[in-house]
């Protein structure tokens, strides 16, 4: 082997082997790749809801959802990953909704992304908290009860959680 030899002809069978390799794992990629898929589930439905298409928006926000539960199964999440990450799209959900005047359901979704994500709070659940529970004008309940039930730690099933909270709260403002 001579000190040129780095500039020597390689053997061509090695490299279409790897090209056929490398076109394999991308073959493989682009059929798990969850997570793109649902960005462009979620992108679709932002233009969705942009043009007033709800009922499309509301489906394109779910295909994401499902999407976002295939990777999470796919890399092995725990279920307070894969809660987290879920409910991520139910702020998107609630704005649909919040446009739509349904507000205690808006609410309740609301309350599944900051439950989902307690352990790891961001200044915007606050913020949305505040905002869509005013929308609701409970006069039996106030946005500190909302924001201490927030703070609940340990619920495995914070969407039915969330369903529960404010149907006793609407019950408190019908007397029931």
């Amino acid at each position: 082997m001579g000190l040129f030899s780095i500039f020597k002809k390689k053997n061509p069978k090695a490299d279409s082997e790897f090209q056929k390799y490398a076109e394999e794992m991308i073959a493989e990629f682009h059929v798990n790749d969850f997570l793109g898929k649902a960005a462009e589930a979620g992108h679709k439905a932002k233009a969705a809801v942009h043009a007033k298409q709800h009922d499309a928006a509301w489906e394109l926000y779910h295909e994401q959802k499902n999407f976002y539960m295939q990777h999470a199964n796919r890399y092995g999440f725990t279920a307070h990953q894969a809660l987290a990450l879920d409910s991520q799209v139910h702020e998107d959900l609630a704005n649909i909704l919040r446009i739509e005047g349904k507000n205690y359901d808006a609410l309740v979704h609301i309350l599944y992304w900051v439950l989902a994500n307690n352990d790891k709070p961001i200044k915007r659940h606050q913020q949305k908290l505040s905002a869509y529970f005013g929308r609701c004008k409970f006069n039996n309940t106030s946005l500190n009860e909302a924001i201490s039930f927030t703070s609940i730690h340990s619920t495995d099933h914070p969407l039915f959680f969330a369903q529960s909270k404010v149907a006793e709260w609407r019950a408190k403002e019908n007397g029931t």
